[in-house]
């Protein structure tokens, strides 16, 4: 896999490590089991908003909150 790509699809132990902290947070916050399948579905939607240029983890969590709002505000 060329390096440019590889860089762009991983996340680094760092990066990780947030991403689970705020999935944490949120499954918490919404007594969501981790292993429930809505919980992937949370899950894609904290790696899709970091790689989207939220890297620090306050805004993460500011980021993923919103959108799970939105999203049960319109009845999915």
């Amino acid at each position: 896999m060329p390096r440019e790509r590889f860089n762009r699809t991983c996340l680094s132990p760092h990066d990780l490590a947030i991403c689970e902290r705020v999935f944490d947070q949120v499954c918490a916050d919404e007594h969501l089991n981790p292993l429930d399948p809505d919980a992937e579905i949370l899950a894609v939607m904290v790696v899709a908003i970091f790689r989207n240029a939220h890297t620090g983890e306050r805004e993460l969590l500011e980021a993923v909150r919103s959108r799970r709002q939105k999203v049960a505000g319109s009845g999915h």
